[in-house]
């Protein structure tokens, strides 16, 4: 007999999980900022993470947050400095960033909650002892 298995969907909210996500986030923070100061008279610099921010119809505001490496440089335009979206892929003359825990994830902030794919979750649980997590429909 075949095992039961997860929907392929499923998903957890963990309550005020923001405040895990931050902590971990401002670790690896401190390591870019150090790394872009080695690159940056290349005019690139390293991102860990990338938000979009999406306003829903009954007024709440969902932040999408992929976390990764994302390299921009800056362009001054019109007197303006601008940011530039290059990739996701290192330039090759750059040197190699360490890998972090959160690397290759996204994660749904609504309000103070994570929404996260329960396959992310099993792998980051160990941050989110202690948090009150429910199902996410």
């Amino acid at each position: 007999m075949e095992e039961p298995k997860e929907p392929p969907f499923c998903r957890v909210r963990v309550l005020n999980g923001v405040d895990v996500m931050e902590k971990v986030l401002d670790e690896i923070k401190r390591v870019v900022y150090e790394y872009n100061s080695r690159i940056s008279e290349k005019g690139y610099y390293l991102k860990p993470v990338h938000r979009v921010y999406k306003k829903l119809s009954d007024g709440r505001v969902r932040i999408y947050e992929y976390y990764g490496r994302y390299w921009w440089r800056l362009e001054r335009r019109k007197g303006k400095l601008k940011w530039i979206y290059v990739s996701n892929i290192k330039p090759e003359e750059f040197p190699e960033f360490p890998p972090h825990r959160l690397e290759g994830i996204s994660v749904i902030r609504e309000g103070r909650d994570i929404i996260i794919d329960c396959e992310t979750f099993d792998k980051l649980k160990d941050l989110f002892t202690g948090f009150s997590v429910e199902r996410y429909e």
